[in-house]
């Protein structure tokens, strides 16, 4: 990827938890998709709860009952953290998972260790990062997105609505394919020019893999941003036979069904590139012409729907 872009939705997937930013202000230390937790009141036992799980098998989960007491789960074998579908008793009083991660820090510099983070009933977190074992544990100061979702699901918690379109999934496919062809072409300029007809085959609804005009691809994203929320989107993957192809790696019905419409949207986000910024990178770096039909079929359905019902936009 281009040294100079950041595909943001990609930091702290809900299955892997592959990266996580810290970033500024400090009042959201951690930040890891849109949902935001609330702040936490330095309770020693979120703290506590952190750190055993900081102890734990990579991908490992601790679940701790009011009286205190803790039961381990350890992860399953297929890799993905025992926190995904997992559903805690009714006398779980709070929540711990640890991962591997790599974190991004402010000034850019990432470095490689494991990440865990504790919430309990009332949305207070807590999340301790540490680079190798038998060092010192850094602490973070809040719990946010994706892995906020992860907590809240396992407790039984609704999690908060995502405030993106729906048609941003269609959109961040396309976008992440178009990335991807400029790599492999080795970057923006290149002796074969670009066209919109060629690019216009990669998007996502296109199902005729035709060439379409600008037009006619905002025509088709206008479409499916009147037909479908992400609770749509959600129960269509809870109806799909188990042994359906996931839409997404690990999304399985029984996993789509765990979550709920928030974090099945964020999850689903966390995999595609984030439409707006991604746009705005690619426009300032094609040529004019071909970045006039990308903003022309992607750069509206981007707010508020205001015909036939309301739809949503990214805060």
């Amino acid at each position: 990827m281009h040294p100079s872009h950041r595909f943001l939705p990609y930091f702290s997937r809900l299955d892997d938890g592959l990266v996580v930013e810290r970033k500024h202000p400090p009042g959201a230390t951690l930040a890891a998709g849109s949902a935001q937790a609330r702040g936490t009141h330095q309770d020693p036992r979120l703290l506590d709860l952190a750190s055993h799980a900081l102890d734990l098998p990579a991908g490992g989960a601790v679940m701790a009952a009011a009286t205190g007491a803790t039961t381990t789960v350890d992860p399953p074998s297929s890799g993905v953290m025992a926190l995904i579908g997992l559903r805690c008793p009714p006398e779980t009083a709070a929540v711990a998972a640890t991962t591997q991660c790599e974190t991004l820090w402010p000034d850019g510099c990432r470095r490689s260790g494991v990440l865990a983070w504790s919430l309990d009933r009332h949305h207070n977190s807590s999340a301790l990062f540490r680079e190798q074992p038998g060092h010192g544990a850094e602490r973070l100061d809040a719990v946010a997105g994706t892995l906020l979702d992860a907590g809240l699901r396992a407790l039984g918690h609704d999690t908060p609505p995502c405030p993106s379109p729906a048609v941003w999934f269609p959109d961040g496919v396309f976008l992440h394919r178009l990335s991807r062809l400029l790599d492999r072409r080795g970057g923006i300029c290149t002796r074969r020019r670009l066209s919109w007809e060629s690019l216009s085959r990669l998007y996502p609804l296109n199902g005729s893999a035709e060439p379409l005009t600008p037009g006619m691809t905002l025509h088709l994203r206008q479409d499916f941003h009147e037909r479908n929320t992400w609770s749509s989107l959600r129960l269509r993957v809870v109806d799909q036979p188990a042994a359906a192809p996931a839409i997404l790696p690990g999304l399985t019905p029984d996993i789509a069904e765990w979550l709920d419409d928030g974090s099945f949207a964020r999850w689903v986000l966390s995999r595609v590139s984030d439409p707006p910024s991604t746009l705005d990178w690619l426009c300032g770096r094609l040529d004019r012409g071909l970045a006039g039909d990308l903003h022309l079929a992607l750069g509206e359905v981007n707010g508020p729907l205001q015909r036939r019902r309301r739809g949503h936009i990214r805060a």
